[in-house]
């Protein structure tokens, strides 16, 4: 006992800076300590519900992820309009209950929105809604997309019948002129067109012309001034007219790098169409498709080019999906299976359902459940599909046959399809998106050679024809 009285008696007789440099040294790991704590949960991953006592819905979340804007939308009138931050769930109301408003988009400093106000293209700024010049007299309209600063902005203007469409942009709050052809890919007038999206430096747009026109509909982006029709060469029509093909719900990630949306084609009266997700490399020309069991819609794109989307397509009650080295996977399920984040648990609906935005760095998604229209926003720490670059990712070249169409996904250059007497029966450089009619070939098994744009090579075998 002594000697244990005598160790502790030698302990509290240390020199007095001894114990301050101990002293100050238990204080600073334990600030380390509290601070890396802190740290690990400020990051940690946080999903959670938004509801809202007018049915308005989180359209669109800014680049930076801070804000998101939306409306309650019923037939042609608008009302509800918006903007929320996301960090704090605080919701700003744009109007005073009842007016007539809409807002699809939100800077970056959550500023100023854009939309609509009273049908006409506006934006909401200072507490005050400011309507923008139109490119005719008593046209309605709408302003659908805005750049970080608030300086640029895209949208439509139509007449007050609704026939005629067209494609605006605004810049400082003034209408910009802008160059469109007069015809679609068809040849036919090109009378209802709009402006989709533009990118956060302004110098990229996102457009379709005839959008409405089934199926006519042309798919295009102007990019430093120039104006590009992108995989026009997939839109054709047989000899006989039966099949046509065009891009539907189109997106453009904020950098204005990627589009994507769906690529659709149908046959005579609508029957056997089919929707196949695609990814667009603007700077490279490169189209590739993302070829699954199910159709699925591809909705937006982060500044890497990873690619949100929902299936089913035609229904409201959906799940929301993630594009993971070449494969569709549920965003609920990741959730579980990285973080331990129960849908459930932390929003009370059984599955996120419909994913609407996603902000530059793909790390702030918002969506609506599609049965109790409900708001969620998800805030992550890192990038969930754990992809960041799309050069390196994993999507396979893979030859399917869709009714009579052949598709392959990946980033395909050039395919052969051989009997099975290995005799070539088609030979194809793919330019624009890979699709190809198979239906003059007679029903059996084929096999698929493809190369990709890197010159690697792969093949599969293919069924042609009704089983």
């Amino acid at each position: 006992m002594k000697k244990i009285q005598h160790f502790f008696a030698e302990m509290l007789n240390l020199k007095h800076f001894q114990l301050m440099k101990n002293l100050r040294l238990a204080t600073l790991t334990l600030s380390a300590l509290l601070l890396s704590a802190f740290t690990i949960f400020a990051q940690s991953p946080v999903l959670k519900a938004v509801i809202t006592d007018d049915g308005a819905i989180m359209y669109q979340v800014s680049d930076n992820g801070l804000w998101a804007a939306g409306h309650n939308q019923n037939d042609l009138e608008s009302t509800g309009a918006s903007i929320w931050n996301l960090n704090t769930s605080e919701r700003i109301h744009l109007t005073n209950v009842g007016e007539n408003a809409a807002a699809y988009d939100v800077t970056d400093d959550g500023k100023t929105a854009v939309g609509s106000y009273n049908n006409e293209p506006a934006y909401w700024q200072n507490g005050v809604w400011v309507q923008l010049p139109m490119p005719i007299e008593n046209g309605v309209g709408e302003v659908t997309s805005v750049t970080p600063n608030g300086t640029k902005m895209v949208g439509r203007v139509f007449d007050s019948s609704y026939t005629i469409a067209h494609a605006c942009v605004w810049e400082n709050g003034e209408l910009v002129s802008v160059t469109l052809p007069s015809e679609d890919r068809f040849g036919d007038n090109a009378y209802f067109n709009e402006m989709v999206d533009i990118s956060a430096d302004g110098n990229t747009m996102l457009g379709c012309l005839n959008y409405t026109v089934l199926p006519n509909r042309t798919g295009f982006f102007i990019k430093d001034g120039n104006y590009v029709e992108f995989g026009t060469d997939q839109y054709e029509i047989t000899p006989e007219g039966t099949y046509v093909y065009f891009f539907d719900v189109l997106s453009m990630s904020p950098n204005g790098k990627w589009i994507t949306g769906d690529v659709m084609y149908i046959a005579e009266d609508w029957v056997n169409e089919y929707f196949c997700p695609f990814r667009y490399d603007v700077e490279n020309d490169v189209t590739e498709l993302f070829v699954d069991g199910e159709e699925v819609a591809s909705f937006a794109s982060d500044d890497n080019g990873n690619l949100f989307g929902v299936n089913p397509l035609n229904e409201a009650d959906r799940e929301a999906l993630i594009l993971k080295n070449g494969d569709w996977v549920s965003l609920d399920q990741e959730l579980m299976m990285q973080y331990g984040i129960s849908v459930m648990d932390e929003t009370g609906y059984e599955k996120l359902g419909n994913l609407l935005s996603v902000s530059a760095d793909g790390r702030t998604i918002v969506g609506v459940n599609g049965v109790e229209t409900y708001n969620w926003v998800l805030q992550l720490d890192g990038d969930i599909t754990g992809i960041n670059d799309p050069a390196v990712e994993i999507n396979a070249m893979k030859a399917v046959v869709k009714h009579d169409k052949l598709l392959i996904s990946g980033k395909v250059a050039q395919f052969s399809v051989y009997n099975t007497l290995g005799n070539e029966v088609m030979n194809q450089l793919v330019t624009g998106v890979a699709i190809a009619d198979v239906s003059h070939l007679t029903a059996g098994v084929y096999i698929v050679s493809m190369t990709d744009i890197n010159n690697n090579t792969t093949s599969n075998k293919i069924w042609i024809g009704n089983r």
